[in-house]
């Protein structure tokens, strides 16, 4: 090895961007600089296995999380000095770097390289990566870019970082989470701990169902928002390292191996790119209620002043706004456009609307629509026709699958999107997709026995209970239904309460939530 770490890497070319060979990787084509670490610790790889497998993951979080409670407080209370105090503790916090490391190595994305082709799979690999994570003398390398398809059929890029940037992102993203939390938008409920879609589905249930509620609906869509984002806005309001942030921001990404710069947007696929996502558009509530609900000396009085009925919801780059009138919508929207404009962003003029309640529209999977008066949120048929058209895809490509098979693949489905809108007004809708999925299954079982008749098809796969003529099961499984899940109303914490700052009301809150549904489900519960 000594003398490969000698010499330079004679077969750049042949390589195309010299990734994977052992020297130290000074590429012909490109810079593609490991990052500098500390020394390497001069322990084993079974000394560093035992020392992760024996770590106190609890002591971890603890301390973590006590760190985060004390930036979001200095936050809220506009100390910046303590906030930047406690940040370069926490990113110089050896719990911190544990929880990092462990974060990027646990999450669904931690078995895809970047462009290094390195992964962290052994417990050695994860505490000798803890141990070399530092600030000190950091170069991100470039990205991988892929594409990934969107419902309307368009490519989304998705840009993949290293495994160790990924750690460096998620480290000092424990920093900017709980600043963007204190300091943010109160009706932002994207990737916010202990906040949902749901959440965001109730607190607009609450601003539309009232008698004197508001009739007009900006409908608010972000032209490319993750990709348009202004660099020299980020790098001048993101409370973070600027050379740090500038290496996330700067790394450039490569795609058929040809590497490009990135003058503009953050990433998507990086782990902090939708806090620095959320930084950018907070500030939206704040400019609109100083125009609609405010006082002469800027003091905001929303229960008193809100004459134009002006209420703002978020989740992540998705919004609404409600308005008293099509005239006030329309105000708002130039409102919202000037706010967008020095951070680089656009409305889209195709996607951004004005609409009547009374016409319905889309948010977050659901159609909120007044029926004789009555708000009714159902799931949307954007939303209904994604399932079924995911359900027939694995119905057709389950031709030869045995009915086991089958039923272990599609319960999954079927479960998660009944229990994702199990709050809004979705029984007529789930007994519509059961019908569905039911005449799709007899297509299935006659395709599987063409020569037999179809009273014997349905008492092969179909078998009786108490309740139900018709089950789709065998001896090991049965096929969930639509509308086994219950409605549930969803209720709202508290806006006021800080993720960071009371966790232990959000604790709590869980706690009393699930007992909640547990036994309203139980009340409502019928056997399959």
């Amino acid at each position: 090895m000594g003398n490969i770490e000698e010499k330079k890497c004679l077969n750049a070319k042949a390589c195309r961007l010299a990734i994977g060979h052992e020297s130290k990787r000074d590429c012909l084509i490109m810079n593609v600089r490991e990052p500098e670490i500390t020394t390497v610790t001069d322990l084993t790889d079974k000394e560093l296995a035992k020392q992760w497998k024996t770590i106190d993951w609890k002591k971890v979080k603890d301390v973590v999380n006590n760190l985060q409670s004390r930036i979001a407080s200095a936050a809220k209370s506009g100390n910046r000095k303590t906030v930047n105090k406690l940040s370069r503790l926490l990113t110089r916090s050896f719990y911190a770097k544990l929880l990092s490391v462990r974060k990027v190595t646990t999450n669904k994305g931690s078995r895809t390289p970047g462009i290094d082709g390195i992964i962290w799979s052994s417990p050695a690999d994860k505490m000798r990566s803890v141990l070399q994570l530092t600030n000190k003398g950091y170069r991100a390398k470039p990205l991988t870019r892929k594409y990934i398809r969107k419902k309307n059929g368009k490519l989304r890029p998705l840009s993949i970082p290293t495994i160790y940037d990924r750690a460096m992102q998620t480290l000092h993203s424990l920093v900017l989470s709980p600043i963007e939390s204190a300091t943010g938008d109160k009706t932002s409920f994207g990737f916010k701990p202990y906040r949902s879609t749901k959440d965001a589905y109730a607190y607009l249930h609450l601003c539309l169902s009232n008698k004197n509620a508001s009739e007009w609906i900006v409908e608010g869509d972000i032209k490319a928002c993750f990709d348009e984002l202004n660099h020299t806005w980020i790098l001048d309001n993101t409370p973070m390292n600027k050379r740090i942030l500038k290496e996330f921001l700067k790394a450039g990404y490569v795609e058929k191996f040809h590497l490009f710069p990135t003058e503009k947007g953050t990433p998507q696929g990086s782990p902090i790119s939708p806090i620095i996502g959320n930084i950018a558009l907070n500030g939206m509530e704040k400019v609109l209620a100083s125009i609609y609900y405010s006082k002469p000396d800027g003091t905001i009085d929303k229960s008193h002043l809100n004459k134009h009925k002006v209420n703002f919801i978020r989740f992540a780059d998705d919004f609404v706004v409600t308005a008293d009138s099509s005239e006030t919508a329309h105000n708002i929207i130039n409102v919202i456009q000037a706010f967008l404009d020095p951070r680089g962003l656009k409305l889209s003029e195709e996607k951004t609307l004005v609409t009547n309640i009374s016409e319905g529209f889309n948010f977050l999977g659901w159609n909120f629509r007044t029926y004789k008066g009555k708000l009714l949120p159902k799931p949307s048929k954007e939303s209904q026709t994604e399932v079924i058209r995911k359900i027939s895809a694995i119905i057709n490509e389950a031709k030869a699958w045995d009915q086991d098979r089958l039923i272990r693949t599609l319960n999954p489905i079927i479960r998660g999107w009944a229990q994702y809108h199990n709050h809004a007004v979705s029984s007529a809708v789930f007994s519509k997709l059961d019908n569905i999925v039911f005449h799709m299954l007899i297509s299935w079982a006659k395709r599987r026995h063409p020569n037999k008749g179809l009273n014997w098809t349905m008492t092969k796969y179909w078998h009786k209970s108490d309740s139900r003529k018709y089950i789709f099961c065998t001896e090991i499984q049965t096929l969930e239904r639509f509308s086994n899940a219950k409605i549930v109303r969803q209720r709202l914490a508290s806006l006021q309460k800080n993720p960071f700052i009371d966790k232990n009301y959000f604790e709590q809150w869980k706690i009393m939530e699930y007992h909640r549904k547990k036994r309203i489900n139980i009340s409502n519960s019928v056997p399959n």
